[in-house]
């Protein structure tokens, strides 16, 4: 690998740095303590690996999807706001649809050197428009993400009642029926690894 082609990826990747510090806005505005709301970096870890363990389970059901490529759009999806900030849902409201342009703006800033900057900035595109089965499986995945975030921090309320509300986004089944479970805690993290019988001793 050359110098000059390392040096355009390593900026990138330094600047993605700030998102593992730069908080959601929307959960501050819903008036969460800083260390109550995730960042951006987080949510976008999280949004990606449970896409694509849902487009996997499509597949099995033969379903088709492109499993890599949500993968790879549930990395990118926030990635504008790494130059241009987070900016709350209600808020984006508010604005009519700018932010859309500003952070696609931001998208192109952040990738203008790399040689797979047309992949991503296509991969945010094709997010924001919603129309594809890729697309609305990562905003399915990105509204879990926010609600399962949501549900731990007791004045979030109003919070949780907006994310039962999303799935009319993605038409999904599935996406109300893990809101619900979810929300009534029929589903929980696992822990049987805390189990005794994983105790080595």
């Amino acid at each position: 690998m050359n110098v000059t082609d390392l040096k355009k990826i390593l900026k990138v990747f330094l600047t993605l740095q700030w998102a593992k510090e730069l908080p959601r806005q929307g959960f501050i505005a819903l008036g969460f303590k800083r260390n109550e709301a995730d960042s951006v970096a987080a949510h976008s870890f999280v949004t990606a690996l449970l896409a694509y363990f849902l487009a996997k389970q499509l597949q099995k059901e033969e379903i088709k999807i492109d499993a890599e490529k949500v993968l790879k759009m549930g990395l990118v999806h926030d990635i504008g706001e790494t130059i241009v900030g987070d900016v709350g849902t209600f808020v984006k409201g508010m604005a009519g649809g700018v932010f859309k342009n500003i952070e696609e703006e931001g998208v192109k800033a952040l990738v203008e050197g790399l040689d797979s900057k047309k992949e991503i900035i296509d991969l945010v595109e094709e997010y924001n428009e919603r129309k594809s089965l890729e697309a609305r499986l990562v905003k399915a995945a990105d509204n879990l993400d926010a609600l399962a975030q949501a549900k731990g921090v007791p004045g979030a309320q109003d919070a949780l009642k907006y994310f039962k509300r999303v799935y009319h986004i993605t038409k999904f089944d599935w996406h109300k029926k893990a809101v619900d479970m979810i929300l009534s805690g029929e589903v929980e993290p696992a822990r049987s690894w805390q189990k005794e019988d994983y105790v080595r001793h």
